[in-house]
């Protein structure tokens, strides 16, 4: 499938326009059931209405997922986080039907609701060799603080796949390898050529010999399942384009360069203001995005085609 952006119920727009096994990398960043608010770009509020007994309804028909949800909702009730959870369910199960069996998925959200999604995931990912990779935590250090307790300062980002058959190019996102005085652990050396090096000691084997292993300065390193060199986009960067809770393009080209090629497909089914999409058209990836809002649509599209410099229609 080649580059589309809907306007719409993403749920209807997946059903209708996305084929089954058309998709190399999904990435999503729904509602995260936070009770805000974000005017003209959506609301992430919730409640038990006649449309989330309906989603309800259709849920309770999916293999793993529909028993796992008719739990929650004796432990939960019908309220809104039901229905939260039951909205987002039913777009997961989509998304993995339109991947292909070597595809993944990366869901980004907050601890508000994250142990939930987390759960639902790994029902909808529950074929042999599928599932769980990672569990990314997204550091990130501004924004008001509490005194009652801790800063909220990170995302989750859960790293899932269709099968144990699957994309990842750790070599493509290689990050800065630091060492010396900045270093955890190990120690600084320099080999026969110049080449600086991180000697690390590892585990000892079955003889008693302990191990070391080498990590070269200039050829850097894959990045851990912690990020904390991206951070979230500032009110003064020249990234901005006016959407509430925009992504960073950096946090999304690190996802797109390691888990998917040149000329694959990238879908995003909140697109908001097009974060996902403008990278995967960066990087020379195919792309599909939807939204509910016209206005993030939009956003989108202008953006699309300053980066292309192509036109786009509205689907």
């Amino acid at each position: 499938m080649r580059n589309a952006l809907y306007c719409g119920d993403n749920l209807e727009v997946l059903r209708r326009q996305v084929p089954q096994a058309s998709v190399d990398l999904a990435y999503i960043d729904p509602p995260f059931h936070s009770g805000r608010n974000y005017g003209t770009a959506f609301q992430d509020r919730w409640r038990w209405d006649e449309p989330a007994q309906q989603g309800y309804g259709a849920i309770l028909t999916l293999p793993k997922l529909g028993l796992l949800i008719e739990g929650l909702a004796g432990v939960l009730g019908r309220g809104g986080l039901l229905a939260y959870l039951v909205h987002t369910g039913l777009r997961i199960a989509e998304m993995e039907r339109a991947l292909q069996p070597t595809g993944s998925l990366f869901l980004h959200c907050d601890p508000s609701a994250s142990h939930y999604l987390k759960l639902m995931l790994d029902a909808v990912f529950h074929a042999p060799g599928a599932g769980f990779r990672n569990e990314i935590v997204w550091c990130y250090s501004h924004g008001g603080r509490s005194r009652r307790w801790f800063g909220r300062k990170h995302d989750t980002i859960f790293f899932y796949t269709k099968s144990a058959e699957y994309h990842f190019d750790s070599s493509a996102v290689r990050v800065e390898m630091r060492s010396g005085k900045q270093s955890f652990g190990g120690r600084l050396e320099t080999d026969a050529e110049g080449r600086e090096y991180r000697l690390v000691y590892g585990t000892r084997n079955g003889k008693g010999e302990t191990r070391y292993y080498k990590y070269y300065l200039d050829q850097g390193k894959a990045p851990e399942d912690w990020w904390a060199d991206i951070n979230s986009l500032q009110a003064s960067s020249a990234e901005r384009v006016g959407y509430p809770t925009q992504k960073p393009e950096a946090l999304l080209e690190r996802i797109i360069r390691a888990c998917s090629r040149e000329g694959d497909t990238v879908l995003d089914a909140y697109c908001g203001s097009g974060t996902t999409l403008a990278v995967a058209e960066r990087t020379g990836r195919h792309w599909i995005g939807i939204d509910i809002s016209p206005e993030a649509v939009e956003l989108a599209r202008k953006r699309l085609e300053a980066v292309s410099g192509k036109k786009y229609a509205i689907g």
